[in-house]
């Protein structure tokens, strides 16, 4: 009986980043707590927030491929976190405004059965424009902010923000695809058909 394959997230990013290639997976919460330890990395910060993820979910399901990831925003070895109001979405954005900054994800892959278990850091560098207050105020305006890691969205209207992008695009949105699916095919975890459709394993 094929592998089931299961996401430990329920961003929506993350979800439709997964199906617009068309894997067939379950989402299934990881539920812990997203803290910061005193004196981590950003690269030792989202893999362990990963890896803590999927050993959460593979607990319940032995038998499952299981994804789990961690995104963050660092500008200036600052990690910037996800905004609950509009003043701290803003004072993000003004740390952001004209500068270069790096999106960190971490992913770890695992089976249970069979002790399986890939992890790994992608680092994207994002250049934004100076941003005015007319526009910072417009959009900490919108709910855009407000659940994303340093308080923008790449593929939204925080587009606009944007001058150039080093590296994966969609690390910047949450899971970079081309490093986990590479990983999943090594594992044997899914299998791209001639018809360029994918299954499980």
């Amino acid at each position: 009986m094929p592998s089931k394959l299961v996401l430990a997230s329920t961003s929506p990013r993350r979800i439709e980043l997964l199906k617009a290639i068309g894997l067939d997976f379950e989402i299934v919460p990881s539920g812990i707590t997203e803290e910061s330890l005193e004196g981590e990395t950003p690269k030792d910060h989202v893999l362990r927030l990963s890896e803590k993820k999927v050993k959460a979910i593979t607990k319940l399901h032995p038998d499952a491929w299981v994804i789990g990831a961690d995104t963050i925003v660092v500008v200036h070895s600052k990690i910037l976190g996800k905004p609950k109001t509009q003043d701290e979405a803003k004072e993000m954005l003004v740390k952001l405004s004209g500068k270069c900054h790096q999106v960190f994800t971490g992913f770890t892959i695992a089976k249970r059965n069979g002790n399986f278990l890939v992890k790994d850091v992608v680092e994207s560098f994002v250049s934004f424009k100076i941003i005015s207050d007319k526009e910072m105020d417009w959009y900490v305006n919108s709910e855009e902010p407000y659940d994303k890691a340093g308080g923008y969205a790449v593929q939204g209207m925080g587009a606009f923000f944007i001058k150039e992008i080093y590296g994966s695009y969609t690390n910047v949105i949450g899971l970079p695809l081309c490093e986990v699916i590479t990983a999943l095919e090594n594992l044997g975890a899914i299998n791209f058909l001639e018809e360029a459709t994918c299954i499980q394993q």
